[in-house]
């Protein structure tokens, strides 16, 4: 079973990813959350690479403005789409797939970026906890609705693919343990008397491990000559401004900034782990699993225990439960698009 290794965490770090250089100039890409950090140097090497279109998503128009500029500046490449999708609101999600049907686009790889860490607890004006819904509720949301995209470009010899960008992190996630006889699990973890100071320092580890689950349990419903690949990928630990908020003290923000120098890729090495899953070929190999430097990879103990393929499967039908209730579109494609489960 996987577990976390700080020898293998060190070699990990230290190794040289490979840089993609498959020919994409006849696909159509998507990548969340790209105005700065891991999304933007995905973006900017998958333009670099001259694909048959680019769209790229940040929190609001201004930054897709700035993003769209700089990342033609540095690409090269100059027809970039760039659209406003904020994660923590439900209906900028719904907006964002609307548009995309309206206008009669097209995807051949989505980059599920985008996501928050913070130990404070706050509500989305949807009212669930900002890091749960934005890390994992609004990504699956936008992971289903464009599942039937992926579908529609995606061939057998050739998948679409779906990556979402989860971390080593969930190795360290801690606060599920019992969440099987849990009442309701996602109910439980929004719930602000549950969401104790201790809790949410885990807050970000718990996500990126529903990231994982999320991920096992959609490719276990797709079917097996699916026209959609999907993975889950940890890009290491990076330079990035998702530590900004513990950096907000000068103890801390030493600290850490110690650590990233002496261990942190940089942001562009990690961007790597991205673009290798959303383009080179082998998807197939890829399909349903963690990766990790390019390679797939096991997930935690917790993950793969009796336990947590138990809070797996409750969180996907929770999920689902609420999504479809946030969009009609959901149950939908879910019945349509995925193989329905034998009670």
């Amino acid at each position: 079973m996987g577990k976390f290794s700080v020898f293998g965490f060190f070699r990990e770090q230290w190794t040289e990813l490979p840089i993609s250089t498959a020919d994409v100039s006849d696909k159509s890409l998507v990548v969340v959350g790209a105005n700065v950090g891991l999304g933007n140097e995905a973006a900017v090497h998958l333009a670099q690479l001259k694909p048959k279109s680019l769209l790229i998503t940040c929190r609001d128009g201004a930054k897709c403005e700035q993003s769209k500029a700089d990342m033609e500046t540095r690409s090269g490449m100059t027809d970039i789409e760039s659209w406003p999708l904020e994660l923590s609101s439900f209906d900028s999600v719904c907006s964002f797939v609307n548009r995309f049907e309206a206008k009669g686009c097209t995807v051949d790889a989505l980059i599920a970026n985008a996501g928050v860490s913070t130990m404070k607890y706050t509500k989305t004006p949807d009212g669930y906890e900002t890091t749960l819904q934005v890390n994992h509720l609004s990504t699956a949301l936008l992971s289903i609705l464009m599942l039937p995209h992926l579908v529609k470009t995606g061939t057998l010899e050739n998948p679409s693919r779906l990556v979402i960008v989860s971390s080593e992190a969930h190795f360290l996630a801690n606060k599920l343990e019992g969440a099987d006889k849990w009442p309701g699990i996602i109910e439980t973890l929004n719930d602000e008397a549950y969401c104790t100071s201790s809790v949410m320092r885990n807050r970000y580890h718990l996500s990126k491990l529903l990231e994982v689950m999320f991920i096992r349990e959609l490719s276990s419903r797709l079917p097996t000559t699916t026209l959609v690949a999907v993975s889950a990928v940890n890009p290491g630990f990076c330079h990035s401004r998702l530590t900004r908020e513990i950096e907000s003290g000068p103890l801390f923000k030493f600290a850490v900034r110690t650590y990233k120098g002496l261990l942190a890729r940089t942001t562009e090495m990690g961007s790597r782990t991205l673009v290798h899953a959303a383009i080179e070929p082998g998807e197939r190999e890829r399909h349903g699993h963690y990766l990790s430097s390019c390679e797939v990879a096991e997930e935690s103990d917790y993950a793969l225990s009796v336990e947590g393929k138990e809070v797996s499967k409750r969180l996907w039908h929770e999920t689902l439960r609420i999504l479809g209730d946030i969009d009609s579109r959901v149950h939908t494609i879910v019945s349509e698009h995925l193989i329905q489960e034998i009670a």
